[in-house]
């Protein structure tokens, strides 16, 4: 039986659901970023450690107040994401074409015609479980890779949010048979591997401090021999997403497995930096995402 706490929150989280549901978009939007703005002002941990790690990364390239206004910026986007996904329920395959544009369609038709299926890369970036969404609507079958919540209830209810649009969910614990049986079926594989990685990872540089990065994806790519597409997905309005596409990642099949999995997630590690870096409030620094 769920802990009382536990259904407390989830009783929390529908009734936020029914809320977010109840408003139009604009106004949807207007409720996320306001949320967001508040978790700001009480988050200060959180917010401390983004502000750090835009120093880091960018500090050389932005000044003391851009570098707020990023931070208030990205946990507005972490309230806009948090309010869109919630109203997942109103959403249909032509509501996402009209409110979605960009590139990279004819990456996922080639991976559909080659057969072997696809390991669909993004990061918490803009609204990533969107675009996972988006992936799924041109020709492809998509299975998403998920953390599991340690509120049962919130897990199913974000669970059945993802599948309402038709992606299936792998949990990230029971990943690996799942997986292969995925990319035999020519599906593709969405998951966000941009944060640190405490086991099975590779150490490389990302923003030029070493990170423990997913080898993953890359391992499923080799061993299924199929490619990494990587994508991200940035907001620009609340009825406007604009997907950013980066060139298929083919393995190099070099003979040498351990090179080609670090060759091929370096890649999509400078992808994410490049498109990070033009559009920093984009992305959740709130992480704590170095810590080697």
């Amino acid at each position: 039986m769920a802990k009382l706490s536990h259904r407390l929150e989830y009783l929390a989280a529908r009734l936020g659901m029914g809320l977010a549901c109840s408003l139009s978009p604009r106004l949807a939007d207007s409720f996320g970023a306001t949320l967001g703005g508040i978790f700001h002002s009480l988050a200060g941990k959180r917010r401390a450690i983004a502000t750090d790690n835009l120093k880091q990364a960018l500090g050389d390239r932005l000044s003391d107040d851009e570098i707020k206004g990023i931070v208030e910026r990205v946990f507005e986007n972490i309230g806009r994401t948090l309010i869109e996904v919630s109203r997942f329920g109103r959403l249909t395959p032509d509501g996402m074409r009209e409110i979605i544009v960009g590139e990279g369609e004819e990456h996922i038709h080639r991976a559909n015609e080659e057969g072997k299926g696809a390991v669909f890369l993004t990061a918490h970036f803009g609204n990533w479980e969107l675009l996972g969404q988006w992936a799924g609507i041109h020709g492809m079958a998509i299975d998403l890779l998920t953390g599991t919540q340690h509120n049962a209830l919130i897990d199913e209810m974000m669970n059945k949010q993802r599948r309402k649009l038709g992606a299936g969910v792998i949990p990230l614990q029971t990943s690996l048979r799942g997986v292969f049986k995925a990319l035999k079926a020519n599906h593709l594989i969405g998951t966000a591997a941009d944060q640190h990685a405490p086991a099975q990872s590779l150490i490389m540089e990302f923003f030029g401090r070493q990170a423990s990065i997913p080898q993953g994806p890359a391992a499923f790519a080799v061993r299924a021999g199929c490619p990494i597409l990587p994508y991200l997905m940035r907001r620009e309005r609340h009825d406007r997403h604009v997907v950013i596409a980066g060139e298929p990642i083919y393995p190099p099949i070099s003979g040498d497995n351990e090179a080609d999995i670090r060759d091929m997630t370096a890649r999509g590690m400078r992808f994410f930096e490049d498109v990070i870096t033009r559009y920093p409030d984009q992305w959740m620094w709130t992480h704590r995402r170095w810590k080697i």
